[in-house]
């Protein structure tokens, strides 16, 4: 049965008092000292603060009465603390005459603002204030409960089996009195069925762990276990009465429910594409089974792709980032992590330079290909072409067919290099598995740092006799000189084909 949505009056009073009434009235004295543009402004409630900033304890809409001992006694600090008064949507704020003289800067700001600014006589008490407009609320209070509590019936209604999302989110925005947009952490509709998206700058909202006051609304984050999968968007209705903060929590235990199931079927698609990327680079494995595997955890068949590599990421969950980030902008791909996240992803040059960015990593990126028999032998070419990116100190990525020179006849015959590295590098190799020494990877940062001694041994955290040392021992293993052009050349060439090709033990 579809649902009822219930019609709210648009922007009905219900009781509320505006700035401008409680101004006329002569008991109360009250002057206008500046924001004379929001005078219509209706005052759901009153709340006595002397906190510099008591805007995250409210919800907006209050009237805010205070001494002054908060408010700051230079021009720049009171014209900071109206930014933020204003910033959180109350109704305005009525000051003492206790409080310090009130700047021309600060009165400036709040007619910019739009924000009333007060003063209160001397002989008025602040219980006065407050009971007169608590007695005008009462009726709106009312009717906020019964708002509230239709939103837990919506919420209700959302765990039915056959329930319709569009349907719930758009009775939960006439409720509420927000537009209401359910966002990824990279600021893309989280629901297919419900798009929208504010067009808002975010600055580094979108990476916030706590509520934040966005231009005309807020921004609520909802985590699944201990991070930040969605974020809430509620914008502040153009047809209906915005019901404050209070009622947008109560909207995110919903906006929860479909942040926990998108994240459930993240997680399942994820599964699916990393056991077929496994068995993609398992040997003997049958091709037309590779290709199923592959098309059904969502490649497109036919389309290029290009096997890629990620150098260390410095965020705790990477692959998590990774694919989210990909899966935000709907790029198909598989990701597998094997000591190293690799992934078979199908996007633009251009998608894949960005996606460098935001992660703040370097990526090793094979030639494009629509073979998937082609997968292990990308991989060796994304991972030596990643062996070029970590050479530089900022995240870059290394496209391997765009390499001159050496790349160019490196890469399409594996075999021999396979060979050549094996035969040049099995003294040291042996060497490393029977004395568990560090030479291959001592000779390989030395190769890295250009044959510099003081930058290898730092690179190392060793001392440079100790390099020396290891240097030593490999020339006598392997009978070549570091000091022989030609011979060094033949060391360097063999570790940068041990990169490139892949191992049996390693697949």
């Amino acid at each position: 049965m579809p649902m009822q949505l219930h019609t709210i009056p648009a922007r009905e009073n219900r009781g509320q008092l505006t700035v401008a009434e409680l101004v006329s009235m002569p008991h109360l004295g009250l002057e206008l000292a500046a924001g004379a543009e929001g005078l219509n402004r209706r005052v759901q409630w009153t709340h006595t603060s002397e906190l510099e900033d008591p805007g995250p304890w409210l919800e907006g809409g209050e009237l805010l009465i205070v001494n002054g001992f908060g408010i700051p006694a230079d021009a720049s600090g009171q014209a900071e603390y109206v930014r933020r008064l204003a910033q959180h949507r109350l109704a305005g704020v009525a000051v003492s005459v206790r409080a310090p003289e009130l700047t021309p800067e600060m009165l400036e700001v709040a007619d910019e603002l739009g924000f009333p600014v007060m003063r209160i006589p001397r002989q008025v008490p602040f219980i006065e204030l407050s009971y007169l407009v608590a007695n005008a609320s009462e009726r709106s209070a009312r009717d906020r409960l019964a708002r509230h509590l239709r939103i837990f019936e919506t919420l209700r209604l959302r765990n039915a089996i056959d329930s319709d999302v569009p349907g719930i989110y758009r009775q939960l925005e006439q409720i509420s009195g927000y537009r209401l947009a359910l966002l990824s952490p990279s600021g893309h509709a989280l629901l297919d069925n419900w798009p929208w998206v504010p067009e808002i700058e975010w600055g580094d909202a979108l990476f916030a762990t706590d509520l934040r006051v966005v231009p005309g609304g807020y921004l609520v984050p909802l985590f699944v276990g201990d991070r930040v999968t969605a974020y809430l968007v509620g914008i502040e209705h153009a047809e209906f009465s915005a019901e404050g903060l209070a009622a947008l929590q109560h909207v995110s235990t919903l906006a929860a429910l479909d942040a926990i199931e998108d994240q459930r079927r993240r997680e399942a698609e994820h599964r699916t594409g990393a056991s077929a990327l496994a068995r993609a680079l398992e040997a003997g494995v049958s091709h037309v089974e590779v290709e199923r595997r592959l098309y059904d955890a969502g490649l497109a068949r036919d389309a290029p792709f290009r096997v890629v590599v990620f150098g260390r990421i410095s965020e705790s969950l990477p692959e998590t980032r990774a694919r989210d980030w990909l899966a935000d902008r709907r790029i198909r791909h598989t990701l597998l992590w094997q000591e190293q996240l690799i992934g078979v992803l199908q996007c633009s040059d251009t998608q894949l330079a960005d996606l460098a960015l935001a992660l703040n990593v370097s990526i090793g990126a094979s030639p494009t290909s629509v073979a998937v028999s082609e997968i292990p032998r990308l991989l060796r070419q994304a991972r030596w072409s990643l062996s070029l990116a970590v050479e530089t100190d900022v995240p870059e990525i290394i496209f391997t067919e765009r390499q001159l020179g050496l790349a160019r006849w490196l890469n399409p015959d594996a075999r021999t290099m396979e060979r050549l590295a094996e035969d040049t590098l099995r003294p040291i190799l042996e060497h490393d598995a029977s004395q568990g020494s560090d030479l291959f990877y001592t000779l390989a940062v030395y190769f890295r740092q250009h044959g510099r001694m003081r930058v290898t041994a730092g690179a190392l955290f060793v001392h440079e006799h100790t390099l020396r040392y290891r240097l030593n021992r490999i020339e006598q293993l392997t009978g070549k000189s570091l000091k022989n052009l030609r011979e060094s050349f033949e060391l360097w060439l063999a570790v940068e084909a041990h990169a490139l090709v892949a191992r049996d033990d390693d697949e």
